[in-house]
C-alpha cells in the first residue's frame, strides 16, 4: 500500500512539477476486476474482496493508483495512461507464477503442483505482445488519459490444461498432482481488448503454444542455472 499509493503519488507529483514529461504510464493490474472477470471491458465495474486479504490489498492499491493518474490528467493535463496487464509470460520471467513453476519443474522432471482442482481459467499474453502495446501507448496521442486492458483473449485455458500443455511441449514425463488451495484465488480472468484494438491499432499476435514453446526454450537454455538455484 505504501509503495503503490505514496510511491505513485510521488511519481505523479514529480512529473507534474517537471512539466516536461511526454507520457507517463501507470502499471495497474487485471486484479482490479476481482475473482470473476469474463471479457471485462475497461469501463466495467471493478470488484474487490474482503479487507485483510493480501491479494485485494494489492489490487485496491493499484486501482487507487489509476484514480490518482487520471486525476492528474484531469486537473493538470499530465499525459498519463494506465494499463491493466492480464497474465503476462515469456522469456526473462523469473520468480513466482504458474508458467514459471510448471516450466522449471517440467524440465527438471519434477511433479507439477496445481493448487485446487485446476479449473481456474486464465488468458495468457506473451511478453512481446505486451511490449508492442506499451510502445503504442507511448507513441499514440489517443492513449492519453485512458486506461487499457492488455491481454490475449484467444489464449484462454484452465490451469490444468496449461500444466498439460507445458508438459507436452517440454517433452516431460512429470506427473501432475493436486494440492488443497491455501490462498485466495481468481476463478476466471479474460479481458476484452477492443479499446486497445480500436484506439491503438494493437492486436495480440502470439498464440499460446508458440509463446510457451519460446518460453520453454529460454528456460531450457538456462537450465543449469535453475538446477543450481533449486539445490541452494
Amino acid at each position: 500500500m505504501r509503495v503503490n499509493l505514496i510511491g505513485t503519488y510521488n511519481v505523479l507529483e514529480a512529473a507534474h512539477e517537471a512539466g516536461t514529461v511526454e507520457r507517463l504510464v501507470d502499471f495497474s493490474t487485471s486484479e482490479v476486476f476481482g475473482t470473476h472477470a469474463y471479457k471485462v471491458e475497461e469501463t466495467h465495474v471493478t470488484s474487490q474482496g474482503s479487507v485483510g486479504e493480501a491479494r485485494w490489498t494489492y489490487a485496491v492499491s493499484k486501482l487507487a493508483g489509476e484514480y490518482l493518474a487520471h486525476s492528474y490528467f484531469d486537473e493538470y493535463g499530465l499525459p498519463a495512461t494506465s494499463v491493466r496487464p492480464f497474465n503476462v509470460y515469456g522469456p526473462g520471467q523469473v520468480g513466482s507464477g504458474a508458467i514459471h513453476h510448471f516450466t522449471v519443474r517440467a524440465l527438471a522432471g519434477e511433479e507439477l503442483v496445481i493448487h485446487g482442482d485446476g479449473s481456474q481459467i486464465r488468458a495468457w499474453c506473451f511478453v512481446d505482445d505486451v511490449v508492442e502495446a506499451l510502445l503504442l501507448v507511448l507513441e499514440r496521442e489517443e492513449a492519453v488519459g485512458e486506461v487499457f486492458n492488455i491481454g490475449n483473449p484467444r489464449s484462454v485455458v484452465t490451469v490444468f490444461d496449461l500444466a498439460a500443455r507445458i508438459r507436452r511441449l517440454a517433452g516431460s514425463d512429470s506427473e501432475i498432482i493436486f494440492r488443497p488451495l491455501h490462498y485466495t484465488d481468481v476463478e476466471m480472468r479474460i479481458p476484452n481488448v477492443d479499446k486497445a484494438r480500436n484506439l491503438l491499432g494493437w492486436e495480440p499476435r502470439v498464440d499460446l503454444d508458440d509463446g510457451l514453446a519460446r518460453t520453454i526454450a529460454w528456460y531450457r537454455a538456462r537450465q543449469p542455472v535453475q538446477s543450481l538455484a533449486s539445490k541452494a
